[in-house]
């Protein structure tokens, strides 16, 4: 529960959610009593119960609850109605920014399946309880109320598989940041709300000094979708942002990437791919410098290559030379290429349960590389590491770059988000 904002603590803590977990193998009324059960049970405990949707019964109806679980306030129950349930309710789970409570009963193999998704995740870092309900048991359940330090807004859908290595709520437990969540049609309400093509494309040029290689419609697209990007953070409350790039491609066949550059300049901050590594480390650093996250596209020796298409434009080491460019897989949209001051920074990433963070000194020695083979911004990279340890040690295939920076100032400010962390 965020703080300040004029809640009861202690009659918040009683508001709960609860969602049933089942199988189609069973009867489904038999699912139903055993899941009133479940709700008598909590109301008992002088919990107010507030049900998220009808038992869901696999992983993609867990899919489409989504919303509502990141929407959903107070402590999450989790009624394991049967069994076979378990990776549904880790479907369900990992998008909860409150406390899990996994809950089964004696029969129907509910135990079992609440056991092993405890475990898948406990493996996602998550820190999650399990309770039996007996029939003559003590059914004193309590909820727990949450306290944040921040959010990040997810626009549009994701991929299924995205959240399999590290998920929302891990964010959410470990550096109390809440995920908020806009849909498409959301998005697209925002962008028909924008001025008019003129407008858009007059203040533009205005204020870019850079090279413009891209078609005018495609650009005006890409304004329209900066402008709502704004209006729907300032709607959400939230400074971070995130998008599923590809499915947020094919749906609006916009790319994200001017919209991240540009917002930098107001602060805001853009987290390519839904990468949630990549986003608490740059959440960690922010205050310090505009982070920026790449692909490692390249180790030799001890140089090492990180690209994206996307680049806070604030970085730029000369605005005269950023160029706006199509976009590097599809070929189509904006990208841009920001040329990135040179001189001494440092990469970081951590492990997917977000406690261990891993640092590495490196120099800025080369910009602009133009290579038809990666992401339209390319930095060349110095690094005080062998090619073989950090592929040997290094947590994830994204790096984020933090540019005029100590070693020690990254590591003091990660260290204050409760990372451990370790220098490559």
């Amino acid at each position: 529960m965020p703080r300040g904002l004029g809640i009861n603590e202690e009659k918040a803590s009683k508001r709960v959610s609860l969602i049933g977990v089942g199988s189609r193998v069973h009867p489904l009324h038999h699912q139903l009593s055993v899941f009133e059960w479940f709700l008598r049970a909590m109301e008992s405990s002088g919990l107010e119960v507030n049900v998220l949707s009808e038992p869901v019964m696999s992983v993609e109806e867990a899919q489409t609850v989504r919303q509502r679980v990141l929407e959903s306030q107070g402590h999450l129950f989790i009624a394991h109605l049967t069994g076979g349930t378990s990776k549904t309710a880790v479907e369900i789970a990992k998008w909860s920014s409150s406390p899990v409570t996994l809950l089964a009963h004696e029969g129907d193999n509910s135990l079992p399946s609440c056991l092993e998704a405890k475990t898948r995740l406990r493996a996602l870092g998550l820190e999650v309880r399990a309770k039996l309900l007996s029939e003559n048991g003590d059914w004193n359940l309590k909820g727990e109320t949450e306290s944040f330090e921040g959010c990040m807004t997810l626009l549009g859908s994701v991929s299924p598989r995205t959240f399999d290595v590290t998920c929302p709520a891990t964010l959410a437990q470990r550096l109390k940041v809440k995920v908020k969540h806009v849909t498409y049609p959301e998005l697209e309400k925002y962008m028909g709300m924008c001025k008019s093509d003129a407008e858009l494309f007059s203040e533009f040029l205005s204020e870019f000094k850079g090279s413009l290689q891209v078609p005018r419609d495609e650009l005006l697209k890409s304004l329209k979708l900066k402008e709502a990007v704004r209006s729907a953070l300032e709607h959400s409350g939230c400074r971070t942002f995130t998008v599923d790039c590809f499915e947020f491609i094919k749906v609006l066949n916009v790319t994200p990437c001017l919209a991240m550059s540009f917002l930098a300049k107001e602060g805001i901050l853009g987290v390519c791919e839904c990468d949630v590594q990549a986003a608490a480390c740059m959440m960690s650093l922010r205050d310090l410098v505009p982070p920026f996250m790449g692909n490692i596209a390249s180790l030799k020796g001890e140089r090492m290559v990180v690209a994206h298409c996307t680049a806070p434009i604030t970085l730029a080491g000369d605005a005269t030379k950023v160029k706006l460019k199509s976009h590097f897989e599809t070929g189509s949209s904006v990208s841009i290429d920001v040329p990135l001051r040179l001189g001494g920074a440092v990469l970081a990433s951590c492990d997917p349960q977000l406690r261990r963070a891993y640092v590495l000194e490196c120099y800025v020695s080369g910009v602009q590389l133009e290579s038809d083979k990666l992401c339209r911004t390319q930095v060349l990279l110095d690094v005080k590491s062998k090619a073989s340890i950090i592929l040997e040690r290094w947590p994830s295939g994204h790096a984020v770059l933090a540019v005029h920076l100590s070693v020690e100032e990254v590591k003091r400010s990660l260290r204050r988000r409760g990372f451990d962390v370790e220098e490559v």
